[in-house]
């Protein structure tokens, strides 16, 4: 996220939230098919995007100072 204009981290904000969505995805396409109930698979992918995603912002920050 190295750059101060704000269409940059607009862009990287898009990428990161891309890459937490596809990962959450995956997550619960996995659980679901490794027999786990809707509601879990779910749950498991939606908690697998908001870990993914703070990771990606937390890590974003800290390049960027």
């Amino acid at each position: 996220m190295n750059g101060d204009d704000g269409s940059r981290r607009q862009i990287w904000l898009a990428i990161i939230v891309l890459g937490a969505l596809l990962g959450g995805g995956i997550a619960a396409a996995a659980c679901w098919a490794a027999g786990m109930g809707v509601i879990a698979a779910l749950g498991a992918g939606g908690s697998t995007f908001l870990g993914l995603a703070l990771l990606g912002l937390a890590a974003g920050q800290f390049l960027a100072d």
